[in-house]
């Protein structure tokens, strides 16, 4: 398959991932915040993200700089990297819809701030980092690139692990005992499976 058709489709797909998120963004630019954690580190992590699956992609999309890094995966593992890709945007779209206003792009609480412990949040914490984990995956093989594609995958490791702790201890300032149980009930990105019958 020409590599026109596979950009063609990663831009299809990552603009469906704005429209989706676009209302929420929007919603939320409007809702008074009550803390923010506006940190150096967490603004240096925003920006290694927005390189990492914006920026990289970007340059692979309209310009011919990164064609030296191309990896010749065949057509079927790119193909499988679109799958995954569809996948995480039907997963996104419902990790939206049930956080409502309770979303944040940054550390902060806000006016509406609610702990969601239904849908995709009755099993794990943090399923929108789990999203964020699957596309980047489908960013791999799907630019098939050693930066462009390797680059989301890479600045999400670094994002997760520094960033989950310190969005942790924020929700237990806030909520307390009742965050403090739900940690114990659930699992981070993937099902506690020992402690999971407790939500049930």
């Amino acid at each position: 398959m020409n590599e026109i058709v596979f950009k063609i489709i990663f831009a299809t797909l990552f603009a469906i991932y704005i429209v989706i998120r676009g209302p929420y963004d929007k919603e939320y630019k409007q809702i008074e915040k009550i803390k923010t954690l506006n940190s150096l580190t967490d603004k240096c992590l925003l920006i290694l993200m927005t390189i990492g699956l914006l920026l990289m992609p970007l340059i692979w999309l309209l310009t011919p700089f990164l064609n030296d890094f191309k990896i010749e995966f065949p057509d079927w593992f790119r193909i499988v990297g679109i799958l995954i890709s569809i996948i995480s945007l039907f997963y996104f779209r419902r990790i939206h819809k049930t956080l409502g206003t309770s979303w944040s792009p940054t550390l902060e609480i806000t006016k509406r701030h609610q702990l969601i412990q239904i849908g995709v949040y009755k099993r794990i914490r943090h399923p929108m980092y789990l999203q964020m984990l699957i596309w980047a995956i489908a960013q791999c093989l799907i630019i098939s690139n050693y930066i462009a594609g390797f680059s989301g995958l890479m600045v999400w490791i670094i994002f997760y692990f520094i960033r989950v702790p310190k969005e942790e201890e924020m929700m237990t300032d806030y909520f307390g005992e009742k965050y403090i149980k739900y940690k114990k009930q659930t699992g981070s990105i993937f099902p506690n499976i020992k402690n999971s019958n407790l939500l049930t």
